[in-house]
């Protein structure tokens, strides 16, 4: 029986501001980093070259569909999806400003001849301290959309950074049961709704955040109901991962989903989740090894992707 596969995938694409940014004068808040030269052509190249690549070995295909986290705006989207290594996949996009101080976003790309998106809204939550100041951070992405006469729910999330640990920490973990509630309204309505939830979460795979505010399953047989299912448990490693975080491999960056494609009644089924770490992503940093070969470390600019390797899923159908 002939079948179809489809890339569903997730990328920080680190500090993807706009060539003239909303902030005076500056690249960053920080003021310490700046497009110059060709730095804004050569980002958006990067950038559109690392999507061209993700599941082209299992589909033949650019991504049916992919999350990004730290965008500034849509001028961002709109020259990304009109480079040429990307525009044969006629992508559109959605994109909401948030209130993050650091003035980055959520969004995603589609093929739009392929995905209809039905519904689309950002999630915000804000927080306030024991004084009553309020603080944001970046916004949840909310889509309902509709593939081969199904319908996807997907959720597309940049969670508090370590920095600040505690309190961000709280954070993280108010936002994920924010997610977690919306599941289950999804959910009660349909049992077997398709689901995905990608981000960087800036925690594990086997944090107690995740685990527990999600609801998440290590494996596929014990995602029985409600539960998700997050396959990035098996690829945690000491010598791989999607960003390397204070000299050490890390999987902050992760794509879940419900029973929706794991059972054998499902029509598209999850097949494969990995990291991209092609070697044309990496660079050598002294005798550490193969690192994610970013745009910046620090103000040093290094004309490279992003510190974050993305992550994708194979769904067959």
């Amino acid at each position: 029986m002939e079948y179809q596969q489809v890339t569903f995938a997730f990328y920080n694409v680190e500090n993807f501001y706009a060539k003239t940014t909303s902030m005076e004068n500056s690249f960053l808040p920080s003021n310490y980093a700046k497009w110059k030269d060709n730095r804004y052509e050569t980002k958006v190249d990067r950038i559109s070259h690392a999507i061209s690549r993700i599941g082209f070995k299992e589909t033949e295909e650019l991504p049916l569909f992919v999350g990004l986290a730290e965008v500034e705006n849509e001028d961002v989207l709109k020259d990304l999806i009109e480079n040429a290594r990307v525009k044969k996949a006629n992508y559109d996009f959605v994109f909401y400003e948030s209130l993050d101080e650091r003035k980055i976003n959520v969004c995603c790309i589609y093929q739009k001849d392929k995905i209809k998106i039905l519904h689309s809204e950002p999630i915000r939550v804000v927080f306030k301290d024991t004084y009553g100041s309020k603080s944001y951070t970046r916004d949840i992405l909310y889509l309902e959309s509709e593939f081969e006469n199904e319908k996807f729910y997907i959720f597309v999330a940049h969670l508090p950074s370590k920095i600040d640990q505690e309190v961000n920490q709280e954070k993280r973990k108010i936002l994920l049961s924010k997610i977690r509630q919306r599941i289950d309204d999804i959910l009660a309505k349909d049992t077997d709704a398709k689901i995905i939830v990608m981000g960087d979460f800036n925690d594990t795979p086997t944090a107690d955040n995740i685990r527990i505010e999600l609801d998440t399953r290590a494996k596929v047989e014990e995602v029985k109901n409600t539960e998700l299912y997050n396959p990035m448990v098996g690829l945690m490693s000491y010598q791989r991962g999607s960003l390397v975080h204070k000299k050490q491999w890390m999987l902050f960056d992760q794509i879940m989903f419900t029973k929706g494609f794991l059972t054998e009644k499902s029509k598209f089924k999850l097949t494969k989740i990995d990291i991209f770490d092609s070697a044309f992503l990496t660079q050598n940093i002294d005798k550490m090894g193969a690192f994610p070969n970013r745009t910046f470390i620090g103000s040093k600019y290094l004309g490279g992707y992003s510190d974050h390797f993305p992550v994708y899923a194979i769904i067959k159908y």
